[in-house]
């Protein structure tokens, strides 16, 4: 068997790593973040955010990130969600820190980190569906939300992206 000297295999893994960095995009874009939230008793509260932040793509996901406003009630927070082929994840850094994931028909459990504390979240996906390709399009998720056994919400994030 013949040996393959050490530096080709970290030239090769060199070369791996820069064509990945090297293939992501960024791009400046407005977005719309409609929130809808739909109680136990069918009363919805509606919230938009107009919001400038940024679209990108790597070769395994394509994401858009904004900086959160005291609008939503999370000022100091940035949003970051990514789509993926087969779910979307949504990210939450500064005043709280959250990471869900949504596919459809999957439960997850998460911690949701407050300023006022942790709170436990168990997030239940119906819908993604992504129309977000090259800085514009649209992502719905449908999904139950449940806060520490206190309540459980119905609610749908329509993000609606074009470029800035």
């Amino acid at each position: 068997m013949k040996q393959t000297p050490l530096c080709y295999n970290y030239l090769y893994v060199f070369k791996y790593i820069e064509r990945r960095f090297n293939s992501m995009t960024e791009k400046k874009v407005m977005i719309t973040c409609t929130s809808l939230q739909r109680d136990e008793h069918g009363k919805t509260d509606r919230m938009v955010l107009k919001t400038p932040g940024l679209y990108g793509e790597s070769p395994d996901y394509r994401y858009v990130t904004y900086e959160e406003t005291s609008l939503s009630g999370m000022d100091g927070t940035t949003t970051t969600i990514r789509m993926y082929d087969d779910r979307a994840t949504l990210s939450r850094r500064g005043s709280f820190l959250q990471e869900t994931i949504f596919r459809p028909g999957t439960v997850e459990k998460s911690p949701y980190m407050t300023p006022m504390g942790p709170i436990q979240m168990v997030t239940t996906a119906h819908a993604v569906e992504d129309g977000i390709k090259d800085g514009h399009g649209r992502l719905r998720l449908v999904f139950e939300v449940e806060l520490k056994g206190l309540f459980v919400h119905l609610n749908e994030i329509i993000i609606d992206v074009r470029e800035a």
